[in-house]
């Protein structure tokens, strides 16, 4: 079936939203949890990954980190092995019609994706948060809860937007960078960079 998955990381806000969407979860893979989590199987750990593809390959992986990084790190080895990824959208998010999901992303409940917006592979869109109009987020970055992008936004690879943010309209944040939680940014912000504070200023 289409519809089955398999989680990697254990996270029970995880598996509320793929229970909502209408996903049967098969079973978890994580590091640190044992024999069963909320009710699912525990199979392993990313290194039984290749081991479990013989029985649980036809089943498609949802990347449950926050983190960029991890995510961009297990897309990698989850492709090496075989393995497919699905795109998880809550039916309590507003999705434009003219919008475009790259494969792999995660967008919660109450998340707002506007008009002509582009979200990239493996995007993570948390509670509450805001695309609007004519965005692009690129791959693996992470909106967190609450977090405001106005229109004519460009926000780069592996970007962190955090809580309860705000970015102005017609920037860009470069790949790898952080926006500090609350921050209001008002100027691009460099690939690289952390940003925090009102208005938004360079930490390292």
């Amino acid at each position: 079936m289409d519809n089955e998955i398999l989680l990697v990381g254990g996270f029970h806000e995880m598996i509320e939203l793929c229970e909502q969407a209408g996903f049967i979860i098969r079973g978890i893979i994580d590091g640190k949890l044992k024999d069963t989590y909320y009710g699912y199987p525990v199979l392993g750990t990313d290194e039984d990954a290749g081991r479990l593809f013989s029985e649980y390959g036809r089943c498609k992986v949802v990347l449950t980190p926050d983190s960029p990084k991890v995510r961009e790190r297990l897309e990698a080895l989850y492709s090496s092995i075989g393995y497919d990824f699905a795109t998880v959208i809550s039916p309590g998010a507003t999705v434009s019609k003219s919008a475009r999901i790259g494969k792999g992303a995660v967008i919660q409940d109450h998340v707002n994706v506007s008009s002509d917006t582009e979200i990239g592979r493996f995007v993570k869109l948390n509670t509450y948060c805001n695309i609007m109009h004519d965005n692009s987020i690129g791959d693996f970055t992470t909106v967190a809860p609450n977090a405001v992008s106005l229109g004519c936004i460009k926000v780069g690879q592996a970007a962190y937007i955090g809580a309860n943010s705000t970015i102005l309209p017609t920037l860009t944040i470069g790949e790898n960078a952080v926006v500090g939680a609350g921050a209001v940014v008002t100027k691009d912000v460099e690939p690289g960079r952390v940003v925090a504070g009102v208005p938004a200023r360079v930490l390292k």
